[in-house]
């Protein structure tokens, strides 16, 4: 048209190629973006990071000891996305695990591995230390992953009631087999939390795996530490009054510990001696020789057989209390009962000796 203004049909026109333009995979970045603009800003998606960092590295070593080999969780990295872009995301076979919170965090988690690193991990948790996956996941390897995942989030729960004040309840682990996209049992609502992690496992494993969260519990999280993250100048006012100087710490004398004499404190008519401990049962022990032998000669005893001890015929016996040497004596026979005749005491200086 001569005048320069656009007729109805280019307007129409115009607008389609701005819906397609929003609409093609190119732009999938941009809306992802968008979208978590509103819910988690870049400061908080820092600190959701960050939390789920240590929480992370205080499951490893609990982690660790079920597997028993060495477990590093790291470098947590936050997406905010839709549920068809999460979805597009795992087109493949994965090994999933659904777990609820509620309390200060209310909300659904899934963990995501992939079919091989749920194998290796349900091997090494039954025994095998090689970790080679098993050609089926059996419902008992499929229980060991669910106790994995179990105490994985609940032991980052723990820490997170510790970051928020408050506590947080988990709900019992569910495991299924997505086969593709479609089986993916992602946490109801729109805006979804993708964080993904770097697993390794000893000499094993060096791997990624997956958790999904929703985005309010996710912002609630992240938001639930900002005030002990970074703590404004109105926190420092409430414990300080404004004005008052900064007194300087006194110094503190330190000196040893004292303690009265052992006579002191005790009941009328009762001497600080030995006598208190006159009733304290101790274990007499007479020792007829001893010696040493291989574990494969011991496994060969049997009725008959002769173990010739380190004591030559007719020494003394030793005489031990609560295994420490006190007298020497010899066997004796007391009405069909055997007995030992103290010939020798060992001196005072000699017991300290050997007590020391």
């Amino acid at each position: 048209m001569g005048d320069g203004s656009l007729s109805q049909d280019e307007i129409d026109a115009l607008l389609q190629g701005a819906d397609d333009m929003l609409s093609s995979p190119a732009a999938g970045p941009a809306v992802d973006m968008a979208m978590g603009a509103g819910s988690l800003s870049p400061v908080e998606r820092d600190s959701l990071a960050d939390a789920l960092n240590r929480a992370m590295a205080v499951a490893a070593p609990s982690l660790s000891a079920y597997l028993g080999k060495n477990v590093k969780i790291t470098n947590a990295t936050v997406e905010l996305k839709g549920p068809d872009a999460v979805r597009a995301d795992f087109g493949r076979q994965y090994v999933q695990v659904a777990m609820g919170y509620s309390g200060s965090l209310n909300g659904r988690n899934l963990i995501l591995f992939s079919s091989n690193d749920a194998g290796v991990i349900s091997s090494l948790m039954m025994g095998d230390e090689s970790g080679t996956p098993p050609a089926d996941l059996t419902e008992a390897h499929q229980s060991t992953i669910q106790e994995f995942v179990s105490q994985l989030l609940s032991s980052s729960a723990n820490q997170f009631a510790d970051r928020m004040g408050r506590p947080i309840n988990t709900t019992p682990p569910a495991l299924s087999v997505a086969a593709g996209a479609a089986d993916l049992r992602l946490p109801p609502g729109g805006e979804l939390a993708k964080i993904t992690y770097n697993i390794s496992i000893e000499g094993i494993l060096n791997s990624k795996f997956y958790h999904i969260m929703e985005a309010p519990m996710a912002s609630d999280l992240a938001r639930g530490g900002a005030a002990e993250a970074m703590p404004g100048p109105q926190h420092y006012a409430a414990q300080q009054p404004v004005g008052m100087a900064q007194q300087p710490m006194a110094q503190v004398g330190i000196s040893p510990v004292k303690f009265p004499p052992l006579g002191e404190g005790l009941p009328s008519g009762v001497s600080g001696n030995i006598g208190l401990l006159l009733d304290v049962p101790m274990t007499l022990t007479v020792e007829l020789g001893r010696t040493r032998q291989l574990v494969k000669d011991i496994l060969g005893l049997g009725e008959g057989s002769i173990i010739e001890l380190d004591k030559l015929a007719g020494e003394p016996v030793d005489l031990l209390v609560n295994g420490k040497l006190i007298a020497k004596g010899e066997v004796v026979v007391i009405d069909e009962n055997f007995g030992v005749r103290v010939t020798d005491i060992v001196s005072p200086a000699e017991r300290l000796n050997k007590m020391q």
